[in-house]
């Protein structure tokens, strides 16, 4: 695989889209400092997933996009692509298939950044994973940029390890097992949580444990509250049925009530009915009569307005009559004007047609004198655009050469300004000597140097101390972790037999605790937890004291209430310290403390054996016994051996808690001393810290100082070398300046020459100029006199012509108007006679009509007494009516009392249903059947089911909240429980397989870092000295574990004594570092490498060196190096230059130096 292409747009100062092609092994970018070269080793490390803008020599991301320049705005988008040739299917797996693999990544201004595989998207991570393992990365050794060789050879060691692990191929390796641990970090932190649930559902079984059983005793209360209420439900429905009876026998009697009222009313509605039919009958007859007087009255009213009527038509047409005539009159004076008139316009038309003849003769002769003017205006104008035209090239050059002498002068005071200036920097620059101030910097660079020798020197003591105190820390913490074990193993022994103390010592009847509280004993102590026996008789003393060790130990019985004691018996033991004298076998002399306790073994006497106190009980009085160590009791005719305690001995039990209480101290005691040894010794690692933080600070500090005077040092050597270029460059700019001052006075006196020139042909133009300007002026105003006057006539034409055609109109319109007179006059007589023939026929109808209107009157008369006759009938029959209504109402009032008696009653009956109803509904859920109700009810009492039902709902309500959903819940829990318990084994597989896998990773690694350090380390002894020309170099391991340990570099130029890297000098560090990386190469190599001026503190040997080994590895290796050196560059089978021509824009420009050879030698 070799990288073929690298396609920029947008990255850095590439803001065109190149290509830059790689057709051999050995390609050379060439161009002076700052054009952009490195900006493709940079795009290179972008592509492969350096997320670091820092490596990039920026502060983020969005410096890598071209941020403008002078000329150009900033663009949004970078983007990046790399082709590979993968013909030789070096990339095995999904890509072996892909001949060539394109690898891009985008970033734009809103910070989304991009990848494409073979244009598909894709993640970082998946363009990481293809490089794992081949040398590539965006910080592999592959890619060797400005100043990495100086951090690659001067990394620390753990720094170093990481490139040789790059080599080696195992970085893949290392992913799986930072995976691996995250597994298993994830694993454990599931444990953990898979622990406090386990722990926190054990809790909650236990508290839904108490519930369930609650939930239990609720139900059985709650089956016989609800056989008790359906009893009660079942005694309610009896007592309903029994009302509904009695309200049935009401509901019969008020409906026949109800049923003897509305018969009257029936009666009453027939009668009422009949008297409507004759108020019918009236008032059709009021109707009838009245029908005839309004229609009396009504032909009475027409008769009336025909009269007037003919009265208005006959008034009316007079008043036609009247206007007619006088319009016939108007008309006649109208006609009379019209003629009159047409006579005037007549004349006017004859005396303006020959003014009008006159004004178009003047007219013709004024438009010729106009032509003429307008012909002459323009041959002036015509030559006066000729002499301006002619103005133009003279005055153009009259500004060009007075631009060119104000440049001009300009210039040449710029120059002497630039004369002066470079002059007193040039001063100045003479008068400056850095030479004494770079001996300082020496001196001070040599003292920090021996500081940080002495600040080394006292971090070793510190450290060495701490790791002491690190070392005494963790065997405190071992042994603190050893006594709280110890702890918690006797708190947990004494929490247990405690617990079994506490159960055999316990008494259980209710009514003894009672009384133990009433007389204030609960904190009395047992007979048992008081006895202190002498070793080896507990088994003994517990078997003739028996329950008597539960017995209280007071200090007074007299100050006991001793009327009411508890019917479970009691035991109570007076603590004195009263002496008794004992036999010497007597069992009493076992008990060293309480001595009252004594008395409670009077007559048992101790046997060392059972063959003793077998051979000895002939000697014993009727009320003593033998008792041996192990319990047996020997009367004279009697033996009884103690049962066996499945909880153990009491007595014995008891000694064992003191026992384990003593030791409980002696460890808490040791806990404490220990762990304040551990605080203590944690200050002393504290201060040791602290003084090593501090140490570190310094070093820190001094190194900063070196760093800051080496770089002032190398400052100021830049610029004592700058300040020599500057002198050089300024004594050559001195010398051009001058020349061109001399250059810029002869090209002004050659423009103030062209200036005269053309101010003198100026002049001569701009006197033809005004000579033409004048006669163009009087020709304009002869021409603007005849406008004039052209004007005024053709104003005196239009108004005759206007004048003319009014007259016209006028004689056509009093031609029309005395037509339309006579037309007039001919309508206005006919109609004057039409109207007096009218007049005369509207006389005789008036007296017929007026004859009509006395007979209509008279039939008014009869009409109207009938009609009061009508109505006084009618008026008798509605009164009648109105009595009858008024009886039915009465009656009605009754009927309603009667309804809302009856609906009241059927009311209290519905009331009575859907009480019933609403008991059988409350009793069907419940599941008892009414009829067994009613007959259970037969025996029972309703009052007492009440007050049991009453003592139960007490009782539930005592229950307090219920959890009914426990039982279930519980059962659930347990599941889930159970499930956990899975899940935690699970995990712990898990957990050691995931163990497995990381220690096979960490074999394979081993064996594999070990390997890749044994070949690397063989190839770098090997290189060196060809680097070099003689001299050895080796790496070094700095501790023993494969896993962690460093890499060191241990080289001894030719003719040195064996040292390390650090104190070489800048040319043998790159050249080791070179050594270094090529000896890599030739174990792992990589499909390219890319070297950026790395031949930079190389002399002519060591380069001449470092090409030829470049060369020769090229064979195998893809080499892209930046060098200004032209020994190298003679090394390239391909150059590519970047130029900058336009600021802030590179460009590329390529050779290939074979054909360049080819076309140099043709």
């Amino acid at each position: 695989m070799r990288l073929s292409k690298i396609r920029i747009a947008g990255f850095k100062s590439f803001v065109d889209p190149v290509t830059l092609n790689l057709p051999s092994n050995l390609v050379g970018i060439l161009g002076p400092n700052g054009c952009g070269k490195s900006n493709t080793i940079d795009a290179v490390r972008w592509v492969m997933g350096e997320s670091s803008a820092k490596n990039l020599r920026g502060q983020s991301m969005d410096d890598v996009i071209f941020n403008g320049s002078s000329a150009r705005k900033p663009v949004g988008l970078a983007s990046v692509e790399l082709v590979f040739d993968n013909s030789a299917g070096d990339l095995a797996g999904l890509y072996a298939q892909y001949t060539e693999i394109a690898i891009k990544r985008q970033v734009s201004r809103d910070g989304s950044s991009k990848f494409f595989l073979n244009g598909t998207r894709c993640r970082r991570r998946d363009i990481t994973d293809i490089f794992l393992g081949t040398g590539l990365g965006p910080r592999s050794y592959a890619i060797i940029e400005q100043g990495m060789i100086s951090r690659l050879i001067e990394a620390k060691p753990e720094e170093l390890r990481v490139t040789l692990e790059e080599a080696a191929g195992i970085s893949r390796y290392k992913e799986r097992r930072r995976e691996t641990e995250t597994r298993i970090q994830h694993t454990r932190e599931n444990l953990e949580r898979l622990k406090d649930l386990r722990e926190e559902l054990e809790k909650q079984l236990q508290k839904l444990d108490k519930q369930a059983k609650t939930a239990e005793r609720f139900r059985e209360l709650r089956l016989e509250q609800q056989h008790l209420s359906a009893l009660n439900l079942a005694a309610q429905l009896q007592a309903l049925k029994q009302a509904a009876q009695a309200l049935i026998s009401q509901l019969n009697q008020s409906s026949h009530n109800q049923q003897a009222e509305l018969k009257q009313i029936q009666d009453i509605l027939e009668s009422i009915e009949s008297l409507r039919l004759a108020f019918s009958q009236a008032t059709e007859a009021l109707s009838l009569a009245q029908g005839h007087y309004y229609a009396a009255g009504s032909a009475i009213g027409r008769l009336e307005q025909s009269i007037q009527h003919q009265a208005e038509t006959k008034r009316r047409q007079q008043e036609n009559l009247q206007r007619l005539e006088q319009t016939l009159a108007e008309t006649l004076v109208h006609q009379q004007a019209d003629e009159a008139q047409l006579q005037s316009s007549q004349t006017q038309l004859a005396e303006l047609l020959p003014k009008a003849a006159l004004v178009e003769e003047q007219l013709i002769a004024l438009e010729e004198s106009l032509q003429q003017a307008e012909h002459n205006t323009l041959n002036s104008q015509t030559e006066l655009y000729a002499i301006q035209n002619a103005l133009v090239q003279p005055t153009r050059q009259l500004h060009s050469e007075t631009a060119r002498i104000e440049q001009l002068e300009r210039q040449a005071q710029q120059v002497e300004q630039r004369l002066a200036r470079f002059q007193v920097e040039l001063d100045q620059l003479k008068q400056q000597d850095l030479t004494r101030s770079l001996q300082n910097l020496a001196l001070e660079l040599a003292a920090v140097l021996e500081a940080q020798t002495v600040n080394q020197t006292e971090n070793q003591q510190v450290t060495e101390q701490l790791q002491l105190q690190r070392q005494q820390q963790q065997q405190l913490v071992h042994q603190v972790s050893q006594e709280r074990s110890q702890l918690q193993t006797l708190q947990g022994q004494l929490s247990a037999l405690n617990t079994l103390q506490q159960a055999a010592l316990k008494h259980d009847d209710q009514a003894y605790r009672d009384w133990l509280q009433e007389q204030q004993l609960t904190d009395h102590a047992n007979l048992a937890t008081e006895l202190v026996i002498e070793t080896g008789w507990e088994q003994a003393i517990e078997t003739v004291l028996a329950q008597r060790l539960k017995a209280l130990c007071v200090t007074d019985l007299t100050s006991i209430d001793l009327t009411s004691l508890p019917s479970t018996g009691l035991s109570l033991l007076e603590l004195i310290s009263t002496n008794m004298d004992l036999a010497p076998n007597s069992l009493a002399k076992k008990i060293i403390t309480p001595v009252s306790a004594q008395s409670l073994v009077q007559g048992a006497l101790s046997s060392s054996d059972l063959a003793t106190a077998l051979a000895e009980r002939q000697q014993l009085a009727m009320h003593e016994f033998y008792v041996t160590p192990t319990g047996i009791c020997v009367g004279q005719h009697w033996l009884t051996t103690p049962s066996q305690q499945t909880t153990g001995s009491i007595l014995e039990r008891q000694q064992t808690i003191r026992a384990l209480n003593a030791q409980l101290s002696q460890v808490t005691s040791s806990l404490d001393q220990t762990e304040n040894e551990q605080q203590a010794l944690q200050v002393q690692i504290q201060v040791l810290e602290q003084t090593q933080h501090q140490a570190q600070a310094e070093y820190n500090r001094l190194q900063r100082q070196e760093l800051e005077l080496n770089n002032h040092l190398q400052q100021l050597t830049q610029q004592q070398r700058q300040q020599e270029q500057r002198t050089e460059q300024l004594s050559f700019e001195l010398q051009e300046l001058a020349a061109q001052q001399a250059q810029q006075q002869l090209e002004l006196a050659s423009a103030y020459e062209r200036l005269a020139e053309a101010e003198a042909l100026i002049t001569q133009l701009k006197a033809q100029e005004d000579e033409l300007i004048l006669l163009k002026e009087q020709a304009q105003r002869q021409l603007q006199d005849l406008r004039t006057q052209v004007r005024h006539w053709r104003d005196q034409q239009q108004q005759l012509a206007l004048s003319l055609q009014s007259c016209q109109s006028q004689i056509q319109s009093s031609q029309q108007q005395l037509e339309r007179g006579r037309t007039r006059l001919d309508l206005l007589s006919e109609q004057r006679l039409q109207l007096v023939a009218e007049l005369a026929q509207q006389t005789e109808p008036i007296t017929e009509l007026t004859a009509a209107l006395e007979q209509a009157k008279a039939e008014r008369l009869q009409y109207e007494q009938a009609l009061h006759a009508a109505r006084q009938q009618t008026q008798t029959i509605e009164q009648q009516i109105r009595t009858q209504e008024q009886l039915r109402l009465q009656h009605e009032r009754q009927l309603d009392s009667w309804r809302e008696q009856l609906e009241q009653l059927k009311l209290a009956w519905q009331t009575n249903q859907v009480q019933s109803q609403h008991l059988q509904e409350q009793l069907a859920p419940s599941g008892f059947e009414l009829a067994s109700l009613l007959e259970e009810l037969v025996s029972h009492d309703p009052a007492l089911i009440s007050e049991r039902l009453g003592k139960l709902t007490a009782n539930i309500e005592r229950l307090g909240a219920i959890n009914l959903a426990a039982i279930d819940e519980y059962r659930e829990q347990h599941e889930r429980k159970l499930y956990l318990d899975q899940q935690n084994d699970d995990l712990v597989l898990a957990l050691e397989t995931l163990e497995a896998a990381m220690r096979k990773i960490d074999r394979e690694t081993r064996a594999r870092f070990k390997e890749t350090f044994d070949l690397v380390n063989q190839r770098l002894q090997a290189m060196f000295p060809r680097l070099f020309g003689g001299g050895e170099c080796y790496l070094a391991m700095t501790d023993t574990d494969m896993l962690t340990t460093g890499i060191s570099i241990m080289a001894r130029p030719p003719g040195k004594r064996l040292s390390s890297i650090h104190l070489m000098s800048g040319g043998e560090k790159a050249l080791t570092a070179v050594a270094l990386v090529f000896a890599i190469f030739e174990l792992n190599p990589a499909p390219f490498c890319m070297l950026d001026e790395v031949d930079a503190p190389l002399d002519e040997a060591n380069v001449g060196r470092f090409c030829e080994l470049v060369k020769q590895m090229s064979e195998r290796v893809q080499f892209i190096f930046i060098t200004h050196n032209k020994t190298t560059m003679e090394l390239a089978e391909n150059l590519i230059g970047v130029t900058m021509r336009e600021a802030g824009v590179s460009r590329l420009v390529a050779v290939d130096m074979a054909q360049a050879l080819q076309l140099a030698n043709e």
